[in-house]
């Protein structure tokens, strides 16, 4: 998964294909009191697609050690 996230042109294309679950995670993550300002030095696209990707891969590893695996 990871390796079709290397180029901004890949990077875009999640952003824009999942937008609305990345916002999700984005709005969810704001309420919890986590900044999620975008940096001006960034692509916009690239950071919230790269935020969202991490997110749900603490979220589904802090799933499988709650379950014992």
């Amino acid at each position: 998964m990871v390796s079709s996230l290397i180029y901004y042109k890949d990077t875009h294309e999640f952003y824009e294909k999942h937008y609305d679950e990345i916002e999700d995670i984005r709005c969810q993550l704001a309420s919890d009191g986590i900044d999620v300002t975008f940096p001006d030095c960034s692509d916009l696209k690239n950071f919230f697609a790269w935020l969202s990707f991490e997110q749900r891969a603490y979220e589904i590893h802090n799933d499988l050690e709650r379950d014992g695996r």
